[in-house]
Parts: structure tokens; sequence; C-alpha cells
């Protein structure tokens, strides 16, 4: 999403722009080479070799002259960060140095709420911290886990000690209310003590959990001791996780997401996985584009987020039936939305927390040789038959009907979806028709192919005339109707003319700049190029009209001999 004047924001963020250069803002993500007035890099949106991606410093813009993507400081980082615009011009505000005078529609005590149980989040995040490097028995279990000193720092480990009140007093004390503890996930009021609260996480280390800008918004917590006095028959979850909150939404955010979205972009690749050991041991691995979902299922609001960093995924399941489970789901989800899927194999009993433990070549080994989701799952939901039916062939074809092929109607591609079911119909020993016919009846089968991928926005062929016209035009009047050169214009093509070609010119008029930028570099002498593409104009227009002249002897004398100024001019 692009700022667009006459917002709210709209005098913040001039402000911004008049404080931050956008070479320094793209510098940060992209390595940036001067050239002539502009900037040049690979374009970070798409593959390349040869640079195509311009930033322009004077105009406060940028622009991929392969895959089209352009706009101005504010898109380029909601582009890269994956944020939303009232999170970017925070962030863009911090760094200008600039105090935002017209946020987003919030109501003051709304805005206050949440600036409140933000610090609750921060205060509470930097407390476990405290509390980790006080235990040492929790720290030597981090370290049988594979957990080094230096990726505990990173991730913001921490400890919740076994105790019902040692948070909630710690926070009231530093001048937090009962209710924003609660409303921040830390707490929960007591039904037993009317106006009491006590501690959510007990006995637990502690996962920080971070929006896309890196602040705490929730944590998970994973079982390590029980809280004394507590009863014995009560079986404590493995984890606990905040629950949502006005800054938590379970559904749109991943665990680690902050870290890895870079070098998902960077690798295009993502590995989803299921849990916080996993992620980080992952990432000390050597797997810096690993995701965790964070006490949900995968959400079609993930994938939208993730889709714009990367359509490759890894689904890293848990192997047993509950990660066969929602992997089959995830999967579906996935393909349906455009994303290309890989399943590794994990030997059996094991995660890949577990195989970074060991080694954490045997976990990249097991990434590296991930299979097709669609093969992956022939394979798997055979393992998953009872003991003693594996050679069970009916029960096998009736779980591949079942499970597998709703996967090959998910894909988007005819073709895939051809490759697909030769390989189902080899392995069940049935004609591919018949598998093609049980696929044709999947309804994702009948959605529509066309369009999947958006098209990035190309400059069409224009002929020399009017690219001369949109240079001069945009160049020099930004498209304004009083400026000289569109009077200039006017006057060589004529009103109507030149409405005609606005209209045509308008979507690439930031192409156009470039590109009289470009020439302007190229020569070193811009009122060369001016008047260079003005002869080009008017030569143009000089042609029109003697190819209209008809018989009229004088007129045609008069054009031809502005025809050879023109062509003295340029020979000198």
């Amino acid at each position: 999403m692009e700022y667009t004047k006459g917002t709210m924001a709209g005098s913040d963020v001039e402000k911004i722009k008049a404080r931050l250069n956008i070479a320094d803002v793209v510098g940060q993500y992209v390595p940036l080479k001067k050239a002539g007035r502009n900037y040049t890099a690979r374009c970070p949106f798409h593959k390349e070799r040869t640079p195509s991606f311009f930033v322009s410093p004077e105009r406060g813009t940028y622009m991929c002259f392969g895959c089209g993507e352009k706009g101005d400081a504010f898109s380029f980082v909601q582009k890269m960060e994956g944020s939303d615009f009232p999170t970017v011009l925070a962030q863009l505000a911090e760094k200008a140095g600039v105090t935002l005078e017209h946020r987003a529609p919030k109501r003051p005590e709304d805005k206050q709420k949440e600036e409140h149980l933000r610090e609750v989040c921060e205060d509470a995040a930097v407390f476990f911290e405290a509390k980790l490097a006080e235990r040492k028995d929790v720290q030597e279990y981090l370290r049988k886990r594979g957990v080094e000193p230096t990726t505990k720092a990173v991730w913001r480990l921490g400890y919740a000690p076994a105790a019902w009140e040692e948070l909630s007093k710690h926070l009231f004390a530093k001048g937090f209310s009962k209710e924003h503890i609660v409303e921040a996930g830390f707490a929960i009021r007591s039904e037993k003590k009317p106006g009491e609260i006590f501690d959510r996480f007990r006995g637990r280390i502690i996962f920080p959990i971070m929006d896309t800008g890196g602040r705490v918004v929730a944590v998970s917590g994973r079982y390590f001791e029980k809280v004394h006095g507590s009863r014995d028959d009560d079986e404590p979850a493995k984890y606990v996780n905040s629950p949502e909150t006005l800054l938590f939404k379970k559904s749109r955010i991943l665990y680690g997401f902050d870290r890895a979205k870079q070098a998902i972009r960077k690798a295009d690749c993502i590995l989803l996985v299921e849990g916080q050991f996993d992620l980080i041991l992952a990432h000390q691995s050597g797997l810096p584009f690993t995701v965790a979902l964070s006490g949900t299922a995968l959400t079609q609001e993930h994938l939208s987020l993730l889709g714009r960093f990367s359509k490759r995924l890894i689904l890293a399941l848990d192997a047993d039936q509950a990660g066969l489970r929602s992997g089959l789901k995830s999967t579906i989800m996935a393909l349906k939305d455009g994303f290309e899927v890989k399943v590794p194999t994990f030997p059996e009993g094991k995660d890949p927390a577990d195989l970074a433990g060991q080694n954490s070549e045997l976990l990249k080994a097991a990434i590296r040789t991930s299979k097709p989701a669609v093969e992956f799952f022939l394979d798997a939901v055979r393992d998953s038959l009872p003991v003693g039916r594996h050679g069970d062939d009916r029960a096998y074809e009736r779980l591949v009907e079942a499970q597998v092929l709703p996967l090959i109607a998910a894909l988007k591609s005819r073709i895939e979806q051809a490759h697909f079911v030769s390989l189902v119909a080899a392995r069940l020993k049935v004609p591919e028709d018949a598998v093609m016919a049980e696929v044709a009846k999947r309804p994702a089968l009948t959605e529509p192919t066309e369009n999947l991928q958006p098209v990035a926005p190309t400059m069409p062929e224009l002929s020399s005339f009017e690219r001369a016209v949109g240079m001069l035009l945009y160049h020099f009047s930004g498209g304004e109707k009083d400026g000289p050169m569109h009077k200039r214009l006017i006057e060589l093509v004529g009103i109507e003319r030149v409405q005609t070609l606005e209209e045509k010119l308008m979507p690439h008029a930031e192409a156009l700049r470039f590109s009289f930028d470009s020439e302007c570099d190229a020569s070193e002498n811009e009122v060369k190029v001016v008047g260079d593409l003005l002869r080009r104009v008017e030569e143009h227009t000089v042609g029109e009209e003697l190819s209209q002249a008809g018989e009229d002897t004088k007129k045609i004398t008069e054009l031809a001999r502005r025809q050879q100024e023109l062509r003295k001019r340029v020979s000198t």
C-alpha cells in the first residue's frame, strides 16, 4: 500500500520524507551503487543478474525496470518488512526523529492503552530473562537441548518462576495496573479472590514472541517444573501460550518471522516448523529462513504474509498422526494459494529440534532432501495404516483417494497435476484416466487458473515521439497543467494531443522520469538532452504535418524548410 496525499498522516509523511534520504532507507536492505544522479542495485523483489532497480534521492522514489515495482520509502519498507502502513509510519518517524501528529484514527485512550500493553510485554520479557540468569539448572537443561549461549541471548529466552504471583507483583510494583497486566496476557483474574490476579506462566521456560517490527507482544512457555503446593495429579500442559490480546493475534503472527523475513526473501524459501525449540535450533543450525506457528494452525493470513517473501514452502511436520493431519490441511491451503510445498522426512519419533540437537548437519540434510508434498504423503499415508495392514492395498487406495488426491486437485498447474496423477497411478497400479477422473471430482480443480499471480506492470513499447513527450512532461512539470514545459508541448503538438498522451503515459510517469535521468547521466548535459527531446517532438510533428499536407505547395515548402533546420540543429 503506497501513501496517498490527503490522508490524516499526510503532514507526518512529508516531514519524514524531508528528513530521510530514500537511498539511506533502501540501502539498509540492498547494496546501492551510484549511477549518475541516481542509485542502482539488483532488485530485491525478483531475481536478476543485471541491476534494473533504480532509486532517485531527488524525487524520493524507486522503480525496477525488470518487474515494475515502484513507490517511495514507505511502500519499499512495507514490502520488504511485510508490515502495514501505520507500522512503517511509526518506524520511519522514529528513524527521522519526527513526532507523529496525525496517527491512525484511534481514540487517545486506545493509543495510550496499546503503549501501556507494549511496556508490560517488554518489562515482562526483561523479568523472565533476569530469572533465567539466576537458574543454573534451567540453563543446563537448555544446554543439553543443544541451545548455545548466543542463541539464548539472541532469542531472549527467559524463565517464569514456579510461583503464583512473582511476575504480577513485579509489574504492579513498576506502576502497571492489574487490568493492563491481565490484558497483556501475563496474569489471570482470580475467581476465589475477586480483584486479585495470579501469574499465567509459572515454572516455564519462556520464548518471547515478537511482531514484525521485533517488539515483544506475547510469550510461549514450555513446562519445566511444578509450582510448590500444586496437586500432584494435575498434568500441566507442555506449552502454554499468551491468549489473544490487543497486540497479539495468533492468526497473523509467526514466531521468528521478524528475524527470518530477510533470509526468506534472500533464499526464496520458507521452512515452517511447529515448536519454539524447533525454530531456534533451526536458526542456530544455519537455516535462518525458519518460522513457527504460535499456538494455532496455519491460517490464510499467515500464508498471505509469507507469500510476500517467497512462494516456496517446506513444511517440517511432527512425525506422528496429529502432525500428519495438520500437515495435510496446511498443504492443501498452501497449494491453493499458489505455493510450491515440500515436506522433509525425519526418523520416527524425531522432530527438527531433536536432529539439530544431535548434529545440525542431520537437520540440514533432511531439509535439503525434502520431497514434493504429494510424494511425501503418498508414502506417509501407507505408513499411517495400523500395524499388520501395511500390505492392505485396498485400504491404502482409500487413504490415497481421501487424503492425497485433494492435494493434486489443489495444484494450480495442469502440468503438475498430470505429473502427480501419473505418479499416483503407477503407485496404485491403476489407469491414469481413473485417477484423473477422481481428481476432477474435487472442487479445487474447477477453480480458475488464470491470473493466479499478479503480473508486474511493465512499460509498453513506446515510440520515440511518445517517450520524448513523456520524459519532458513528467520531469519538468510532474503532469501539472500550467508548467512551462507543458505549455511548450501544447505549442508543438496541440492541447488535444497532449491530453491524449497524458492519459496513455500517466501509468508510466515514474519510469519516464528515470529514463530522463539516464539520458542526462549518459550525456552529462541536461540542456542538450532537453534540446534533443524537444527537437525529436518537433521533428515528429513536422513529419506528420508533411504527410497530411496533400498538394498545398506553400505549406509543404515551409514544413520542408523547418525539417532542414531541425536536421542542421542535430549536426551542430
